[in-house]
């Protein structure tokens, strides 16, 4: 898939507890071409890195300890110093509830682990045209 340059600058940010998960997904998105890929363990840092750096998109985990995912979103979305970047749900959990739970608060992308590549750089490069 070719992706415009311009696309390629723009700053993703990786929530999730899970280390591997986080150089994986990292590497994929470098390997895709994009250059400004940060990743946090939990949703404190996340908010930490977000007042911080103008995220384009967040890719999240929804399980993870001290916040969910979820409520990491509900957060950014409650703080109004924040702008709400596009968001990409990333989990285990493929469960119809989970991801009615995740639409019903303004989530619009669901991918279940384990997941191809090519279908999380595409639904990235989907929201970076939308958002």
């Amino acid at each position: 898939m070719a992706i415009a340059p311009e696309m390629l600058q723009k700053k993703i940010l990786i929530v999730d507890d899970a280390a591997s998960m986080r150089t994986l997904t990292k590497a994929i998105l470098r390997e895709a071409g994009f250059v400004h890929v940060f990743d946090a363990p939990g949703g404190r840092e996340a908010l930490q890195m977000m007042a911080k750096v103008k995220i384009n998109v967040v890719i999240c985990d929804w399980n993870m300890p001290g916040m969910s995912g979820i409520e990491l979103y509900q957060a950014v979305k409650e703080d109004e110093k924040l702008v709400t970047p596009p968001w990409i749900m990333l989990t285990s959990s493929g469960e119809a509830d989970k991801v009615k739970e995740a639409i019903s608060v303004g989530i619009t992308s669901y991918i279940v682990k384990p997941f191809k590549p090519d279908n999380l750089i595409t639904q990235l490069v989907n929201k970076l045209k939308a958002g």
